[in-house]
């Protein structure tokens, strides 16, 4: 939320997190003058060391053009005083966050100045960084400014340290105090002092490059202080710094009622997009929608509104020296709740990890939403602890008092659960934690004053109404149930965290939750929207008339099937809805069929790194001596093997993910740039420069791991960084055919059996050529009815457009057609749509014993042509028996088709491996669905949840029911995906 507005009012809502105010300025425009200081010795006064305190005296010219002290008049000896410079007076405060004196304006005196309270005197922060680069308009420097919104009662007799509630109610004003007369007392209290003392003691040991520091680096006793008066000088001068206002939240007569604002979402296997939408006031807008946009807690400096990766990283917001803050008076000021950090900044924090103790974050919440067992080891905060020294201290914090050890969130159970005391969440419960992240930051946005400000009624407080999730088409009912209760458990634990569940009527609503559309689905809606409001000026008939037919099946009137293929990072997706128009207007949707498989995007990186990165990686080991290269990656890559640390687990999981990763995303970003059937050589590089590009370096310890091994191997003056690696057109291509290929191959057929009229092909591995080849070598429908979402042509009404107002990012269109599904409902201007009757339905036709190749063989098979969505009548229960000798996973597909890919669904397995010796195997285990009312709230979930009924040994021996367990494992791999796990192949 950038601004560049001179000192002016703003307004400030309470009680909305940390707000945050971006504010660029060129440090040349201002004067490049010093100021002077004389610390005034009170020789007098002499401590237990025989040291006289001083106080510090900032000198003015007099008018004989002496420097002086204007309150005592004196003229000190010039040898006694010291100047600060421009640069002297940033210098430490540069990438620090550091008290600001924001003071309540009390009222204005006889002389017409300004007269202001004491306080609030821990509210308000500043951090300065330089800029990389000077932005267009030649500033070189971003303030942000910091401002803690949480009311706090007064209390007689002790410091005013925050706004309180009746500065709410009077929408009282505050403003920046430059003036050392006025801010004296500010710079007298201890805590401040001893701030400022210790931010100037690491600018010296910096100077010093770490060596011990001399008496002789603090000449001046209280040069910390004169560095923070030549700073708040400095601030002035840039003129910039606003006053605040506050707004009236908790009045009883407030006139205002708030604005509701809708969070969608589409969280992603490896990339997740977000879009605000605010309530119109009259018709429903799509001008009132905006980029969920991320603060980057560890450099605040930095924004990231576009979509961002999907990784989690464990770490501590900090604002500041919070050990001194809490001698304020004030003991949770700036306390950012939230104990994760996600996008970039979780993927700079994940590249710097050190590994040692144990494990600060997971690439993807999403891929392990069915892994709900504690983690043994648990997990650790990245970065360092309080002290400075400590490396990735365990998770801790006041946020454990709401969950579970488990992560479960302990309104959701209802009492029935404690407070963590160690942080062994499991990994399914890391998505609450994003989801948590993901709306303190949606919070602070939609109430930020530069984001009002550029909307109607930019006084009054918005609040969350709705939050809207994306689905895969193909996601199992099962982990369907358990995202949805992690999102209401996030929305549960957020509201925690912030203090409004017992905030009283004052506290905003919990949103609820929406889950009943698929990412597919809503790239239709986009297309659908375009073409109908954009192309024929809201003709929903005529373009039913123009692109669809009559099908004697759906009715008389023309109706438009449209089929979408989603590739995202994680899973590649079909849809296909065949779209109707009722009385002229009305668009109505009927799903036909859904699919989906766990073969995308992230595969086919995977695919590079094996058969074209990892084989030159192989010649060059080769090269230096190396015998056999392939054994050494095999053994250094291929997996865990005994004996191994989790220090070396962790160092090739680093490895993987900052070296191998960077260089395949360059192959495969260079192979989306080519133009045509361009072919030939598409990248030559090494990998140092592909890592020198990169905007967050290598972990050195991670290159050593396997650069030392690989000489202990025989590879002699190995470096990694020196491996030259090419990649032509012809190659590039074979990967993701041999990938991509066959998956594409199923879903194109399923698309020419519906006799579809239009083909969207929509996510980021969309825009590579292969991937188009492969579907129009397959022809389901004419090619010119076959839409790429890549650089489609929507309007200025899209959010994530490009200059020419084309979809920049496929990736988004899955977020924005779920806020096309949020207001198309009120009547969207010419575009009204049925979303009501879209809801995510199983998949599971044909459930069985799965194949190490993935497939369900039709003697496998345990049901057949089932029926999950059929209404279950009393004692009518679907159930099978099957042998069960050795663990095995059982799973889904949804045709009856021998090589159609199945999803795994359930792990089977003994749940005590020491008695197996003592059964009588094969066992005959009888498994049933368990039993569901379909008419109670929540139910839906439940028809792929599945019991063991019955066991039996082979002399017919009843065994109890625990025996065996059946577990919830949609991910075949149980230690995780390779980019958790650093563990890839070799061709």
């Amino acid at each position: 939320m950038s601004s560049t507005t001179t000192a002016g009012l703003i307004s400030l809502v309470p009680s909305s997190g940390i707000q945050f105010l971006d504010i660029d300025f060129d440090i040349d425009r201002l004067p490049r003058g010093s100021r002077t200081f004389w610390e005034e010795q009170l020789r007098e006064q002499v401590d237990h060391e025989g040291k006289s305190p001083a106080i510090l005296r900032v000198l003015e010219q007099d008018e004989d053009g002496n420097l002086a002290d204007p309150v005592t008049r004196q003229v000190p000896p010039p040898e006694e005083t010291y100047a600060i410079s421009r640069a002297q007076a940033l210098e430490p405060f540069l990438n620090k966050w550091v008290p600001l004196p924001y003071f309540r304006v009390h009222a204005r005196g006889a002389d017409g100045k300004e007269v202001y309270d004491r306080g609030p005197s821990n509210w308000a922060r500043a951090y300065v960084a330089e800029k990389p680069v000077r932005d267009p308009d030649g500033r070189s420097h971003r303030l942000v400014l910091a401002i803690d919104t949480a009311l706090m009662p007064r209390t007689p007799e002790r410091p005013y340290v925050a706004p309180a509630p009746e500065d709410s109610a009077r929408q009282q004003e505050f403003a920046p105090v430059f003036s050392h007369a006025e801010n004296a007392w500010f710079l007298n209290e201890a805590w401040v002092g001893q701030w400022l003392e210790e931010g100037f003691r690491e600018l010296r040991q910096a100077q010093r490059g770490g060596r011990p520091l001399r008496p002789e680096d603090f000449p001046h006793a209280c040069e910390h202080w004169a560095r923070y008066l030549g700073f708040l000088g400095l601030l002035e001068g840039i003129g910039i710094l606003p006053r605040v206002r506050l707004v009236d939240v908790v009045s009883d007569n407030r006139g205002y009622a708030p604005i509701n604002v809708d969070l969608v979402l589409d969280i992603g296997n490896s990339r997740t997009c977000g879009v605000l939408v605010e309530e119109s006031q009259d018709a429903p807008s799509l001008n009132n929608s905006q980029v969920l946009a991320l603060r980057d807690l560890s450099r605040p400096e930095q924004t990231y509104a576009r979509p961002f990766e999907s990784r989690v990283e464990f770490a501590v917001g900090s604002f500041g020296r919070d050990a001194i803050s809490r001698r304020s008076g004030r003991a949770n000021a700036f306390r950012w709740p939230s104990p994760v950090r996600v996008g970039p900044e979780a993927m700079r924090l994940a590249a710097a990890t050190q590994g040692n103790e144990g494990a600060t974050g997971i690439s993807s919440p999403k891929r392990y939403l069915w892994d709900r067992r504690p983690n043994v080891q648990g997990w650790r905060f990245n970065g360092r602890a309080s002290d400075g020294v400590t490396t990735e201290p365990p998770v801790s914090g006041p946020f454990m008092a709401h969950v579970t050890e488990t992560g479960e969130a302990l309104r959701m159970l209802r009492g029935r659960g404690q407070p963590a005391v160690r942080a062994r969440f499991s990994r399914s419960s890391m998505f609450t934690f994003l989801l948590t992240e993901l709306l303190m930051q949606a919070v602070s946005q939609i109430n930020a004053p530069a984001t009002r400000a550029a909307r109607r009624f930019a006084d009054v407080p918005r609040r969350l109404r709705r939050v809207i999730l994306t689905l895969p088409p193909a996601m199992p009912l099962a982990e369907q149930k358990i995202l949805r209760e992690r999102a209401e458990g996030a929305i549960k634990l957020a509201w925690d965290l912030l203090g409004w569940t017992e905030a009283g009527p004052t506290a905003p609503p919990e949103p609820r939750v929406l889950l009943n559309l698929d990412e597919a689905t809503a790239t239709q809606v986009v297309w659908l929207y375009t073409e109908i409001t954009q192309r024929l000026q809201g003709d929903a008939q005529g373009m039913f008339e123009l692109a669809g037919r009559v099908r004697p099946e759906r009715g008389p009137n023309p109706c438009l099937r449209v089929a979408s293929i989603d590739i995202g990072g994680g899973t590649t997706d079909l849809m296909v809805v065949t779209w109707s128009v009722e009385n002229r207007d009305t668009i109505v949707p009927r799903q036909e069929f859904r699919e989906g498989f766990k073969i995308a995007g992230d595969e086919v990186l995977e695919g590079l790194i094996t058969h074209l990165v990892l084989p030159q990686v192989a010649d060059t080991l080769r090269a230096a001596g190396m015998s056999d290269p392939n054994a050494f990656l095999r053994q250094t890559l291929g997996g865990d093997r005994g004996g191994q640390s989790e220090v070396e687990r962790h160092l090739r999981r680093q490895f993987v993910g900052q070296v191998l990763e960077p260089v395949g995303l360059g192959v495969l970003h260079a192979y989306e740039r080519i133009e045509g059937r361009q072919m030939g050589e598409v990248f030559r590089s090494t990998i140092r420069a592909v890592l020198d590009a990169e905007p967050q370096p290598a972990n050195p310890r991670a290159v050593a791991f396997f650069e030392t091994a690989a000489r202990q191997a025989g590879a002699h003056g190995f470096s990694i960084a020196d491996v030259e690696v090419s990649a032509d057109v012809r190659r590039v291509e074979a990967v993701i055919q041999a990938t991509l290929g066959p998956v594409l191959a199923d879903l194109c057929e399923v698309v020419w059996h519906y006799d579809c009229d239009v083909l969207l092909l929509s996510g980021r591995p969309s825009r590579l050529r292969a991937v188009t080849d492969i579907v129009l070598a397959k022809s389901p429908v004419p090619p010119h009815r076959m839409i790429g979402m890549h650089r489609y042509a929507v309007g200025g009404w899209y959010p994530f457009r490009d200059a020419n107002a084309r979809i920049e990012d496929p990736k988004t269109s899955a977020a924005v057609g779920a806020m096309l599904c949020a207001l198309a409902e009120g009547r969207l201007e010419s575009f009204l749509m049925r979303t009501s009757q879209l809801a995510m339905k199983s998949t599971a036709r044909f459930i069985g014993r799965m194949e190490i190749s993935g497939q369900i063989r039709e003697q496998g098979v345990l049901l057949s042509e089932v029926d999950l969505e059929k209404r279950p009548n009393p004692g009518d229960g679907v159930e099978f028996t099957m042998t069960f000798a050795a663990p095995t996973f059982l799973g889904f597909r949804q045709l009856p088709i021998e090589r159609w890919p199945a999803t795994p669904l359930y792990a089977l397995e003994f749940a005590n491996p020491e008695s197996v010796p003592r059964m009588a195997l094969p066992l005959r285990v009888k498994i049933r669905r368990a039993d569901m009312d379909p008419d109670a709230p929540g139910q839906e979930e439940k028809r792929e949840d599945f019991r063991v009924e019955e066991i039996e040994d082979s002399e017919g021996t009843a065994l109890r029911r625990t025996d065996v367990e059946i577990r919830l494992q949609t991910m075949k791999s149980e230690a995780g995906y390779w980019r958790d796990t650093g563990v890839v192949g070799l061709a």
